[in-house]
């Protein structure tokens, strides 16, 4: 299984970002081969609907599992459309320190937003 993580930075130690769809990258790590990945999050800049778009870079890579700090409306849709499942973290760990509180089961699925819907690159 593919699981991702926000990241303010490259690898497994970098801090997990406190943003989803205007995440600087997305680590991905995969359970089976215990290999990780980082992706260049080209969502982030877009005028509005990062989120969504984040889903979709996402599922090209086959992710299964997305840990974020918040979800949006159009987010939530869009892991349920592409049948992923989404966690909420709240605390600033690493990237290896938030897929281990995953895996231990200590962080909540989110099924609907966390957050209203953004304006875009206006969010402050």
């Amino acid at each position: 299984m593919k699981i991702a993580v926000c990241a303010k930075s490259l690898g497994m130690e970098s801090i997990a970002d406190d943003r989803f769809g205007r995440a600087e990258y997305y680590v991905i790590f995969d359970t089976n081969s215990l290999m990780d990945e980082t992706v260049e999050n080209t969502a982030k800049n877009e005028s509005a609907g990062a989120g969504g778009s984040a889903v979709r870079l996402l599922s090209k890579s086959n992710v299964e599992v997305v840990l974020v700090p918040e979800l949006g409306p159009k987010a939530v849709d869009a892991v349920n459309g592409f049948e992923m499942k989404a966690y909420r973290y709240a605390d600033r760990k690493t990237v290896r320190e938030t897929i281990e509180a995953y895996q231990a089961g200590q962080l909540k699925q989110i099924e609907t937003s966390t957050t209203k819907s953004h304006s875009g690159l206006r969010r402050a």
